[in-house]
């Protein structure tokens, strides 16, 4: 990527992808989940000092790590606020909004956590876990506490077996074939306004030659774009959607447990992963306190 001219063909493609996808889809991005709510998870003994975290993952999946740390430190109150990926870096990098400085940021936007880091933005943290592959620490200052691959999830009873497309080769043919069928049937991220959405597509333009052509065809059964991976979800299940194009593996997962017409394929051709990613912010407050959760989420415990 340090060659000018990739960056200005990948730049020109993802601008490219979005006007496509904006043109023919149904933007629902606005259908959004609650931007920053704050929910508070007071100490458990004599409180000794809170933790500000923003992060993009939802209480459902933040909640039980949360509590789990709390157990651990019970003096700790921890105030999560749940934002999307875009808003979370412009919060980060603003001054002027009066805001109190987050202490952890999370979120699955991995470059975007890298430019917080290039930038200056980012302090360095002391790790005491063993064992991290190489790929969940970056400069002690980015660290990955999770590997979620993007996935294709369905409504089987939606979709006969041979309907069922097992990579992004077969959901292209079915969408070029069957349109009237999928027209408005099909969610995905709206890439103007979700970071790993746009991660996603830089990647996959990289990494596959259909990429345009799959792109053409998701605009021409107008698809609905989303902010985020729940959204694509609940539209699955209220029926609005009868497929969601890469969803995060986890979120999917806990889904389909609860959902039995949800199904879950991991794509036959190529797997997009992305690692949710946490780092501590310069202005953070209470850096202490932030290398403590993040020294948790590393362990074997955590």
């Amino acid at each position: 990527m340090s060659n000018p001219w990739k960056v200005r063909r990948l730049l020109s493609s993802v601008g490219l992808v979005a006007a496509l996808l904006l043109r023919f889809g149904d933007c629902n991005a606005d259908q959004s989940k609650s931007t920053n709510e704050l929910r508070v998870f007071p100490a458990r003994s004599t409180l000794s000092g809170t933790l500000l975290i923003h992060g993009t993952a939802d209480l459902a999946a933040m909640g039980p790590v949360i509590e789990a740390f709390q157990r651990e430190h019970p003096e700790v109150e921890i105030d999560y606020r749940l934002y999307e990926t875009v808003p979370l870096y412009r919060d980060a990098i603003s001054t002027s909004d009066g805001k109190p400085a987050a202490d952890l940021l999370i979120s699955s936007a991995m470059d975007l956590q890298v430019k917080l880091a290039n930038d200056g933005h980012v302090q360095k943290a002391a790790i005491t876990a063993r064992g991290l592959p190489e790929w969940a620490i970056w400069r002690d200052e980015i660290f990955g506490f999770t590997l979620e691959p993007a996935v294709i999830v369905y409504n089987r009873d939606a979709l006969r077996p041979d309907e069922v497309p097992k990579s992004h080769q077969d959901l292209i043919r079915l969408l070029e074939q069957s349109p009237e069928k999928f027209r408005g049937k099909i969610a995905t991220y709206d890439i103007g306004v979700s970071g790993v959405g746009y991660l996603f597509a830089t990647t996959e333009s990289m990494l596959s030659a259909n990429f345009w052509r799959l792109a053409h065809a998701l605009g021409m059964v107008k698809a609905q774009l989303f902010c985020c991976t729940q959204d694509m979800l609940d539209s699955l299940i209220r029926g609005d959607t009868l497929i969601a194009y890469d969803v995060l593996g986890s979120y999917a997962l806990r889904h389909i447990a609860l959902q039995r017409k949800l199904q879950i394929v991991l794509p036959e051709d190529f797997v997009v992963a992305v690692a949710r990613t946490i780092v501590i912010p310069r202005r953070a407050r209470r850096p202490d306190l932030a290398q403590m959760f993040v020294n948790y989420v590393l362990s074997e415990l955590g």
